[in-house]
């Protein structure tokens, strides 16, 4: 069984919460899973999205360049 089938056959994160500096990147292959470091579990879609935004507005990014 390869890392990628283990991480995805590993329950996601279930934290109500996850704040910018508690996320980790874990490589599975040539994947990069981002994972919650309280629970090492790795982050839902929605989490994922959530945590892209707040990085963004904490870089300042303007999409638009």
């Amino acid at each position: 069984m390869s890392a990628i089938q283990l991480i995805v056959e590993r329950k996601m994160c279930n934290c109500a919460k996850i704040h910018f500096y508690e996320v980790e990147f874990k490589l599975a292959g040539m994947r990069v899973i981002p994972t919650h470091k309280n629970c090492g579990d790795p982050m839902t879609d929605e989490q994922s999205t959530k945590f892209q935004k707040e990085l963004v507005q904490y870089w300042r990014i303007d999409k638009s360049t």
